[in-house]
């Protein structure tokens, strides 16, 4: 059975900030052959059209010769690769029963457990936002008119631990800690795990023995580089041949990909295993199950419900559908309705995430 990906935000900012990370390397690079052509006195006259339209045929060139730019393109590349690779892994689960929608309450999921089968990473705002909401739901906790939110005792028995942990952040006013709520959100990593719906993979640290390999190449590139140097030098002085600039060419083709491969496929290696604590964590045979479901419910609450619409006042109605929809990024309107309605900061945790990704 094909994998499956799960759609998110995250996932499409991260496919915009691989065409963005492009397109500021090139830039970098266009504006350094400018600076560097005038460097050398190739280029007299700045408010000459021709020498941008010249400079932008010579970026290549220019960055092969002087190796560092290549070996900078290849770091910044590999370093957004990486990232961009580790986030659509982490999207990525295997179907168990080929659902097309899920209509059911995912046996009373907490918010957060969703979150972290999405992309196995768990967000300040939304979650958070989610999970007080669902609080409120089980008659936990109410908003006055003034805003102000009033804990009813006596009513906490039917809480998971991470809704007991929330409630005692807000008795203590500890609801816009970072370093409280970055705690509450890696616990919750520990109890799906104890919930069997993730697991920890083995950490690896084998791109070490790549850095040797990676520093002799460098310097066998970078005397290339000289030698590819002065044979242009020489080309251009003595006007040279057309198969004597294919020669020179095909040279400085050898130190790009010398220069930028290893180091592209290096940094992609590092920042696609870095995590928290050096921890790294898949889904479980019951995580994809679970994860499956959680993607069917996403398709029928976009599809075939207003659920994007709904008002808070409407959440006796939809009950923990309106919860799921937050999680799910369905419901942007009600995230910011709960922060106003508690009194709290969204930005303390607009952008929290525990990898940081």
């Amino acid at each position: 059975m094909s994998k499956q990906i799960f759609r998110t935000k995250l996932t499409k900012r991260q496919r915009r900030n691989n065409i963005l990370v492009i397109l500021a390397v090139f830039a970098g690079l266009y504006a350094l052959t400018v600076l560097f052509g005038f460097m050398i006195g190739m280029y007299d006259d700045p408010s000459d059209p021709e020498v941008y339209i010249i400079s932008f045929f010579m970026v290549f060139y220019m960055s092969s010769m002087l190796v560092f730019p290549s070996m900078i393109a290849g770091i910044l590349l590999g370093l957004q690769r990486g990232k961009a690779r580790r986030v659509l892994l982490a999207s990525t689960f295997v179907p168990v029963q080929d659902l097309d929608y899920y209509r059911d309450a995912l046996d009373g999921l907490s918010p957060a457990i969703v979150s972290l089968l999405i992309d196995l990473d768990i967000y300040g705002k939304k979650d958070i936002a989610a999970t007080l909401l669902r609080m409120q739901n089980k008659g936990v906790l109410r908003i006055d008119g003034n805003g102000a939110v009033t804990v009813i005792t006596g009513m906490n028995k039917n809480l998971d631990k991470g809704e007991c942990d929330l409630l005692n952040f807000i008795k203590r006013g500890w609801l816009t800690n970072k370093n409280v709520l970055r705690q509450w959100m890696k616990n919750r990593y520990e109890e799906a795990s104890r919930l069997g719906y993730i697991k920890r993979k083995p950490t690896t640290n084998k791109y070490l023995l790549f850095i040797p390999f990676l520093l002799v190449i460098l310097s066998i590139v970078c005397g290339f580089a000289v030698w590819i140097w002065f044979l242009t030098n020489d080309f251009f002085m003595n006007n040279g041949t057309l198969i004597g600039l294919l020669k020179i060419t095909a040279g400085l083709l050898i130190i790009d990909s010398l220069t930028c491969i290893p180091l592209y496929l290096f940094c992609r290696w590092v920042m696609y295993n870095r995590r928290f604590r050096g921890t790294i964590w898949e889904r479980t045979e019951l995580g994809n199950e679970i994860a499956e479901k959680i993607a069917g419910l996403s398709r029928f609450i976009s599809e075939f419900s207003l659920l994007s619409q709904a008002q808070k006042e409407q959440v006796v109605l939809w009950d923990d559908y309106l919860v799921y929809a937050i999680v799910l990024e369905q419901n942007e309107q009600i995230v910011k309705e709960i922060c106003r309605e508690y009194n709290i900061s969204s930005r303390s945790f607009d952008k929290l995430s525990l990898y940081g990704t």
